[in-house]
């Protein structure tokens, strides 16, 4: 099996081959390195696709480790078949099979969840209390898509910078039987027939930018121990509407009903490996000044991430 890995690379190769000494092979295109084929100590031999995107090693234990990226296949050789597994290589393995120095990755990419609530609420003449929420159905939904890294140790990794940008969803269900409107600059409470009334809610949608200091304990990579994390994070508002649905019956009304355009805050979190708890609270106003009610938002979750 492990012999036949490294025939299909030299069949398909009909290039210039060169050999750099007696353990060392390259085959070179068009004067580029394609792949080069090591004969290291003992029994592991390494096979270099690339500018080290893929590495292949014939192990001593009957077994051929296949790294792509931060990922690595084993393939073990049984009795009767061959067992293969999967891996996530940690920094210090990933090191180890490239020869790169060990860099530091923080958590902010992956899928958030969570509830949505207000604090310091002053309706300030804004009557009744039509932003009263049922938490139970106020829901957070993140996708963190996009993440940077900077590590701020020389030779550690335990220590970085975590920054990025997210799309966050954040549903306010109204716990009466309101729903809002925009009137002269002023948001205001319209009257619903509660009879059959089964859903009245705000949406909202923001590109979401995090700036977080992340301490990673032990020292053992981005995915072996604990995190803590804490920072700013900044929203730009993208849509908002409200929803109100009665059986057989459902309408949207899309609208900025003067809900902050910005938004910005503090945000921290604790995890262990690919899971962790967050929190978010926003120091603006939820609505415009003096256009509703003085509210800041927050929001507590849970984010799972596997990348």
């Amino acid at each position: 099996m492990k012999k036949s890995i490294f025939v299909l690379l030299f069949l398909g190769a009909s290039w210039a081959i060169a050999l750099q000494g007696q353990d060392t092979v390259r085959v070179d295109v068009l004067g580029k390195n394609m792949v080069t084929v090591v004969d290291g100590k003992g029994h592991t031999t390494d096979v270099t696709v690339g500018n080290n995107a893929i590495n292949v090693r014939d192990g001593k234990d009957d077994s051929v480790k296949i790294r792509i990226g931060r990922r690595a296949m084993i393939i073990t050789d049984a009795k009767h078949n061959s067992v293969i597994r999967f891996k996530r290589l940690d920094n210090r393995e990933y090191a180890s099979w490239t020869g790169h120095p060990a860099k530091f990755r923080g958590h902010w990419a992956g899928f958030e969840m969570g509830i949505n609530s207000f604090a310091n609420v002053d309706y300030k003449g804004f009557t009744p209390n039509f932003m009263d929420l049922n938490h139970n159905k106020s829901c957070e939904v993140g996708i963190n898509f996009l993440q940077y890294d900077f590590g701020l140790q020389h030779n550690l990794t335990d220590i970085g910078v975590v920054t990025g940008l997210g799309l966050t969803l954040n549903d306010y269900r109204l716990s009466n039987s309101y729903t809002l409107e925009n009137h002269d600059g002023l948001v205001y409470p319209i009257d619903l027939d509660p009879d059959g009334l089964s859903k009245s809610k705000l949406s909202t949608a923001y590109l979401s930018l995090p700036v977080m200091v992340e301490f990673q304990v032990p020292s053992a990579g981005h995915d072996k121990g604990f995190y803590v994390s804490a920072g700013v994070i900044g929203g730009l508002k993208l849509g908002s509407h409200t929803k109100v649905k009665y059986p057989g019956d459902k309408s949207k009304n899309h609208d900025d009903f003067n809900i902050n355009p910005f938004r910005f805050g503090t945000t921290a979190r604790i995890g262990y490996r690919g899971i962790n708890l967050y929190g978010t609270y926003y120091f603006s106003q939820f609505f415009r000044d003096n256009r509703g009610p003085d509210m800041n938002p927050f929001t507590i979750g849970i984010c799972l991430m596997n990348w």
